[in-house]
Order: C-alpha cells, then sequence, then structure tokens
C-alpha cells in the first residue's frame, strides 16, 4: 500500500543514512482552500536508498555485474540523499524559528539538537565495526575490510578519521559528517538572501555542472572532489522548499499541460540517468555520451535531484516503485549493510559454494540478517538516545536562561533588546526626562571640577 505524508506534517528522517524523522507542523498555515493540497510522498525515499546499499553489496561481491561500478552510483545516491534531506529539514526548521524571532539561545540548542542526532545516528555503529575490526586477527583484517597492511591497524585514527586509515567503506563517513557542519551554514545564507536566493543559484550550478562533466572522482579520496555531489542535493533541497512554498501559497494547480510538460522531462531524465549508469543504452540507441571518457564516479547527481524534486513535488509512479516496501526495509537497515556487509560476502564458507544461485540467496539472506540484528541492537537504541537528548535539550531550554543566557540579559534577542532600547529613548525625548537626565549629568560634572583634590572612597 502506498503511503503518502507531508512534509509539513512529519519530519522526514534523513541523516546520511535513514530517512525517517519526525518533524512538527508547519508555522505558516494557510486557510482552508477549495481543493487540498495534493500531500508529498517522502517514503520513497528510503526505497531509494535501500536499491543504493543493495547496489553496494552487488559492487563488492566482484561477481554480479562487474563491469559497471554500481558502488560508485551507490555512494552518490547516499551523498544526495543525506544532503538532500537535512538541507529540507533545516531550511524548514530555521524559517520557523526566523518567523518566530527565535532567540540567540533557542538557535544555539537547535544546533545542539540538530548535531546530537547526527553524531548518534552514524558514529555508535561505525565505532562498534572499528572496534570489532581492530580484534580481529591480521589475516581476517585484510580479508573482511581489505587492509593491506593490518599490523598498522591503530584504532585511534581509525576512530578520529585519519585519512590514511579510512579503511575499505570508511572513508564516505567523515566526508558526510564534515558537510553535517556546512548544511547550517549553507542554509542560513540563502535565506539571508531573501528574495534574492535564486541570484547564487545560476553560478552555482554552473560549477556543478563543470566539476562534474570534467574533474576525476574515485573512492578514498577528500571532500572537495565530491563536494559539488553535495552541494547539488542542498541545492534541490532549497528549489523544492521554495517551489512547494510556491504552490501552497499561491494554490497553483497543474493543468495536464503542466503534468505532461513534467513527466516529458521526467522521463528523458530517467532515460540519461540509467543511460550513465549503465554506459550505454540511449547513449548506443540515440546518442554518444559527449562526457569525456574519463575513469572515476560518473556524474548522476543533478539527474537524480531533477527526479527526486519532481517526484516530491508531482508523485507519480516512479516514487510508487520506491515505496515498495522490501526496499523502504532494506533502506531502514541500510547503513548496518553499508558497514557490516563485507562480512558475509568475503566469508569463505559461503564463497566456496559451487553453485552460483546458492551463493547469491545465502549472501543476501545473511546480509539481510546481520544488518536486523545490527540495527535493533545498535542503531535503533541509539536513535532512543538521540530522542532523549532531544527531550533534555528541550527540557533545558524551557527552563529560565542561565549561563550564557544571564551573561547576556535581553541581548541573547538582539532585535528586540534594540527595539525595546529605542523605543525607551523616544519616550523619555517626549516626556524630557532626558533632558532633566542631561542636566543632573552636567551639575554633578561641575561640583567635581570645583573640588578637584577630592576623592571619593
Amino acid at each position: 500500500m502506498l503511503r503518502n505524508t507531508k512534509p509539513s506534517d512529519v519530519d522526514v528522517s534523513a541523516a546520511d543514512v535513514a530517512l525517517h524523522v519526525q518533524e512538527s507542523q508547519s508555522l505558516d498555515k494557510k486557510p482552508a482552500a477549495n481543493k487540498p493540497t495534493p500531500p508529498t510522498k517522502v517514503l520513497f525515499l528510503d526505497g531509494v536508498r535501500g536499491l543504493a546499499a543493495l547496489l553496494v553489496c552487488t559492487s563488492h561481491s566482484k561477481e554480479y555485474m562487474a563491469d559497471i561500478d554500481l558502488g560508485a552510483i551507490a555512494v552518490d545516491a547516499f551523498f544526495v540523499l543525506s544532503s538532500f534531506l537535512l538541507t529540507w529539514l533545516f531550511m524548514k526548521k530555521s524559517i520557523r524559528l526566523l518567523a518566530q524571532g527565535a532567540s540567540v539561545r533557542k538557535w544555539l540548542f537547535t544546533l545542539a539538537d540538530y548535531f546530537s542526532k547526527r553524531f548518534c545516528r552514524v558514529y555508535p555503529l561505525f565505532a562498534l565495526t572499528s572496534f570489532v575490526v581492530w580484534l580481529l586477527p591480521p589475516e581476517a583484517k585484510t580479508r573482511y575490510y581489505l587492509i593491506q597492511k593490518p599490523e598498522d591497524f591503530d584504532l585511534f585514527k581509525v576512530l578520529t578519521f585519519e585519512f590514511d586509515y579510512r579503511y575499505f567503506v570508511f572513508w564516505t563517513l567523515p566526508l558526510e559528517i564534515t558537510y553535517y557542519f556546512f548544511i547550517p551554514v549553507f542554509v542560513l545564507g540563502v535565506l539571508a538572501l531573501r528574495r534574492f536566493w535564486f541570484v547564487p543559484c545560476i553560478p552555482a550550478y554552473y560549477w556543478i555542472l563543470s566539476k562534474g562533466w570534467y574533474e576525476f572522482r574515485t573512492s578514498h579520496m577528500e571532500l572537495r572532489p565530491h563536494l559539488p555531489t553535495f552541494i547539488a542535493g542542498s541545492m534541490a533541497a532549497v528549489l523544492f522548499v521554495k517551489i512547494d512554498t510556491w504552490i501552497k501559497t499561491t494554490g497553483f494547480e497543474f493543468r495536464k499541460g503542466h503534468v505532461l510538460l513534467i513527466r516529458v522531462v521526467e522521463y528523458i531524465t530517467i532515460a540519461v540517468f540509467l543511460s550513465i549508469t549503465f554506459h550505454g543504452l540511449f547513449f548506443h540507441w540515440v546518442h554518444e555520451n559527449p562526457a569525456p571518457k574519463e575513469k572515476g564516479f560518473s556524474f548522476i547527481s543533478v539527474p537524480l535531484t531533477v527526479l527526486i524534486v519532481i517526484e516530491m513535488i508531482l508523485p507519480s509512479c516512479v516514487s510508487g516503485i520506491f515505496e515498495w516496501s522490501v526496499l523502504r526495509y532494506w533502506g531502514k537497515i541500510s547503513f548496518s549493510v553499508y558497514l557490516l556487509h563485507s562480512f558475509v560476502l568475503y566469508a569463505r564458507v559461503i564463497g566456496a559454494q559451487p553453485n552460483w544461485y546458492d551463493k547469491v540467496f545465502s549472501r543476501f539472506a545473511l546480509i539481510l540478517l546481520l544488518s536486523t540484528i545490527s540495527y535493533h541492537l545498535v542503531e535503533y537504541p541509539s536513535q532512543l538516545l538521540s530522542q532523549r537528548i532531544t527531550n533534555a535539550l528541550a527540557e533545558q531550554e524551557n527552563k529560565r536562561s542561565g549561563g550564557v543566557a544571564t551573561f547576556l540579559g535581553n541581548w541573547t534577542n538582539p532585535t528586540r533588546a534594540l527595539a525595546s532600547r529605542l523605543a525607551w529613548a523616544q519616550e523619555a525625548k517626549s516626556s524630557g526626562v532626558l533632558k532633566q537626565v542631561l542636566k543632573m549629568r552636567s551639575n554633578s560634572m561641575s561640583l567635581a571640577q570645583s573640588k578637584p583634590h577630592e576623592s571619593t572612597a
């Protein structure tokens, strides 16, 4: 059964890895229109993530479709989903806080909640996996996590993301975590532009396209070559929020001509996406691929974000496919699948089976089982911990201000503080109090000058 949810009603969890978040209702509530606004599908993003997790397993097996780098496509999908969802959620939250005239204290608690959720979502399972790999004998380290020099394994450097110690799939985590810190800056920068938010979009997309078209990217690199992929996801989130807000504000309804045009663009984008992924199809049937023939990751971030935005605004059977419960479940446990699948794929007992189908079914079944156990033992408790931290921060925020807030006083909300000061000055000027104060100050200064050798204790 397909389930539709409004972004204004439900927090869509996203982190780099999970796509189930909960969000409070939208601040701006319009009067009821004649026709209710069609709901926005978000559940299909879980299915996209689940498919990406399966593609990673397929790619690392080196037995299924080994001639295409499906793992690179999956990693870029992870990057795009993570940046899109986190930017979307933080932008909606920021719009509400700005509309409420939130204080500095409120913003600090919001940022603390944001970073605590990201930490609890990613780091516990990563730390546990690193510890387990550290306990393995040297031969097992090489077999399961492809560590070429297992004797040099340093747990502290792995946990602190030292560049030379980002083994196997660990290399993507520091990139995503680093980008988490950039998202609040990006969102607040866009909101600061107000009506001119679209001005940097054209140069930004030009930069994304030029980098994706010409720059070489591969795994185990720093953030810089992969930054355009993250930015593409964040830009798509901004466009979706602005378009969705405009539709709800104006009451715009799609007519048949609009729908037809959007579907044509969507299906052309799907054709381009599939052709890039499989290095052929319409590049053989219609036109040769115009992109430079270079090794490395394929550039799929812009087509993928176009499809996501279209399906969020005007859902179709495409998003319905990815709402299949099987794909969504794989998306739910995708982080465990991503970190732990090698313990099944590279196990000798499973790989030694002579029958190809036996290996396929046993591998995916055991990966599913191991990841499910990991989710319930590590990921789900980490999410509960995150919720407790969120509740604790909310309780602390509702208490009377202390610490930095006490020190700053009214200046925790600079706008209101300045307004109150200006109002007091205007009132004092009109009532003549200001003149009396200045006259008293002048008299006291003349008295002090008449007794220059006296001092106060």
